[in-house]
């Protein structure tokens, strides 16, 4: 399908635009890589060069971290969700990544007026109760305001910026169709699976640019852990909710991030750690749907509860993969490399070049930096992080949001030691993941298994009469193919036998050649037969250049036009 012209164009011009802000930002290597330079005269390369001497004395990682901000609200949320990918991404861009500045300033009232009026299609006067028009967070895709229902109830409205959305999906378009051009240019390109990456990246931020997927999430967790007293997850006002405009309970109380405050009202910092990670473990270990960004801002102290906000990006991990993790913890807890190798081989696609031993020769030399640590000082994150690296760098590809896990499990430790500095991720994770191997092989899950087996076989064997059936059909006709069709097995043969005898030919007419050459070159040209002079090595020499013209012939006809 074509491409309108308008939009080729707009492309063209945002195309030549990145371009322009990576060189001038000292990455001038990557517009090469991506084949930008397509985009940019050489003049104006080399204008913007001469831009790009301040960039010189940061750090590669940096300048990543500088661009990306400077290119607008598509590239800032596509770091923001990169920076949880500790699978695809190097430890030092991790970090620079998560210092992304998303901010904007305030949408102009009139505009933030109008877009929830027609969002909700009546006038904000009679949607609520007070609204302040005076934003308390704005970011590049949204800003938050502070309002109340008509009843009274306190809430927070999140609207979405007017037309981002427009320019984020022209933005994603354009980094897909980038990256197939790549994947076309380049056989490793291909190999790491780039497009798939994108396309996978890309439909996060799609999904977070829908309110009513963030709506959705903050209504799984809360019925998750409606069983839990110590956790408060806001209620969503789905009559005040569109796909741009999101309206949630407003919590109350004191984030993470004032650890001073919370110390002054008397908090016991280290009990509050233990709560914050154990509900963390228990949406990661027990549901399998986990709150993906726990940043000490989106964590509060609400009296006795812990709140929590901010559900644009969660996390899922099938049961399978929840019982892999369990094993692969318990194998990093025990420092068992080949067990580490073996749940990642088990976990991940591997593709064919991946070599087992080499995986677990990488996996034994990072463990071996924890050798003879104690429990308590198992740093769990930063192992699951290199783990997941090495798989990467071996072509394994891991479940997506496993990656995401391991950045949820790296901030979450550093929220609990910046609360309790004495604080073990490593005791509190491990009997979850001990749990979870005892359920997996209690005897109702054996039971379980035994009857989703029983099943299948059940199955097979209702099929299997019909599969047999059908496969001696085409037994019979010959229309079983193994790797080759087997009905051309005759052909192959035939062909085969006709390549040998065109050898033996050629090596018959060059012994010819070599034979006659040999002869004329020793003086006896002529042979003595019956009273004949025969210049036999002549004579030799001539049907040898008759028979070669003749090989040639077949050969050059047998190949068609």
């Amino acid at each position: 399908m074509s491409i309108p012209f308008r939009r080729q164009y707009a492309e063209i011009a945002r195309a030549r635009e990145i371009a322009e802000i990576l060189i001038k930002n000292g990455l001038g290597f990557v517009v090469e890589q991506l084949g930008l330079t397509r985009f940019l005269s050489a003049w104006r390369r080399r204008r913007m060069e001469g831009t790009a001497s301040d960039a010189s004395t940061l750090s590669i990682s940096e300048r990543v971290r500088r661009t990306l901000e400077e290119l607008g609200p598509t590239f800032i949320k596509m770091g923001q969700v990169l920076s949880g990918r500790v699978d695809l991404l190097p430890a030092e861009y991790i970090r620079e990544l998560t210092k992304l500045l998303d901010a904007a300033p305030p949408v102009p009232t009139q505009q933030i007026v109008a877009c929830i009026e027609q969002e909700l299609g009546t006038p904000l006067s009679e949607r609520f109760g007070s609204f302040e028009l005076e934003p308390i967070a704005s970011a590049s895709i949204g800003q938050v305001h502070r309002a109340t229902l008509p009843d009274g109830q306190k809430v927070v409205v999140k609207i979405q910026r007017p037309g981002v959305e427009r320019t984020v999906i022209a933005d994603l378009d354009l980094l897909i169709r980038q990256a197939r051009f790549l994947e076309r240019r380049s056989t490793r390109v291909r190999e790491s699976h780039l497009v798939e990456i994108v396309e996978e990246l890309s439909q996060a931020l799609r999904d977070e640019l829908d309110y009513t997927v963030e709506g959705r999430n903050a209504d799984r967790l809360r019925r998750n852990l409606s069983d839990d007293a110590r956790v408060l997850i806001p209620q969503v006002y789905w009559s005040h909710s569109t796909r741009q405009v999101l309206t949630m309970e407003a919590l109350e109380g004191l984030k993470l991030t004032d650890v001073q405050r919370l110390r002054q009202e008397g908090y016991d910092l280290p009990a509050v750690a233990e709560v914050v990670v154990d509900l963390y473990l228990h949406q990661v270990f027990v549901d399998g749907f986990f709150h993906a960004d726990p940043h000490p801002a989106n964590i509060m102290v609400c009296d006795d509860r812990i709140g929590v906000m901010d559900f644009g990006m969660v996390g899922q991990l099938a049961p399978a993969t929840r019982g892999s993790l369990s094993s692969l913890l318990l194998a990093l807890l025990a420092q068992d490399s080949q067990a580490v190798v073996q749940v990642i081989l088990r976990m991940g696609a591997a593709s064919r070049s991946t070599d087992s031993a080499a995986v677990e020769r990488d996996v034994q030399r990072l463990l071996m930096r924890y050798y003879g640590l104690p429990l308590e000082m198992m740093p769990i994150g930063e192992m699951l992080q290199e783990v997941l690296a090495a798989a990467f760098k071996h072509q394994i590809h891991l479940p997506p949001d496993l990656a995401l896990l391991a950045r949820v499990v790296i901030v979450l430790e550093g929220v609990a030691l910046s609360l309790d500095p004495g604080f073990n991720l490593a005791e509190m994770a491990k009997p979850f993941g001990e749990r979870l191997l005892r359920e997996r092989f209690s005897r109702r899950r054996l039971q379980d298994e035994v009857l989703q087996t029983v099943s299948t076989a059940s199955r097979l064997m209702r099929h299997l009469p019909q599969r047999a059936e059908s496969l001696m059909e085409q037994l019979g006709n010959g229309a079983v193919t193994l790797g080759i069709d087997l009905r051309q097995l005759t052909r192959i043969i035939a062909k085969l036998d006709s390549m040998i005898s065109r050898l033996a030919f050629s090596i018959v007419v060059a012994a010819l050649i070599v034979g006659s050459a040999v002869v004329i070159h020793g003086g006896a040209t002529e042979w003595n037969f019956l009273g004949l002079r025969l210049p036999i090595a002549h004579l030799s020499f001539v049907l040898a250049v008759i028979m070669g013209a003749w090989l040639l012939l077949s050969i050059v006809r047998s190949r068609g036009p």
